[in-house]
């Protein structure tokens, strides 16, 4: 079978500790980057991305308004926006697992 060559670039200090582990753990780099791409696929490894980040930022703001006693906003429209609605249409866009439990038990507890 031919061999696939394909170039990468890493910042060298991320190489070599890597490297270091896994030289550590019994593997060579070509077969730990080759289970750790097994694993992310079996798995289905997630990377944040910007738009993530976004929603985590506008439900941070939202979380703090909503403890301190701020129920709606206006999010441009014609109407105000529930907090607490709002909260819940982000809720599942959240990738921070300690952001959704806070968000989840401060719903739970507000009136």
């Amino acid at each position: 079978m031919a061999r696939v060559f394909k170039a990468f670039r890493f910042d060298p200090q991320v190489y070599a500790d890597f490297k270091e582990l896994t030289r550590k753990s019994g593997y060579t780099m070509t077969s730990a980057l080759e289970k750790f791409m097994a694993d992310a696929l079996k798995f289905g490894l997630v990377f944040p991305s910007a738009k993530e980040e976004a929603v985590e930022a506008e439900a941070r703001v939202m979380l703090s308004w909503l403890k301190e006693g701020k129920y709606w906003v206006n999010l441009g429209g014609k109407e105000e926006t529930s907090m607490r609605g709002r909260l819940l249409q982000l809720l599942p866009k959240i990738g921070d697992a300690e952001l959704r439990k806070d968000i989840e038990e401060t719903l739970k507890s507000k009136p």
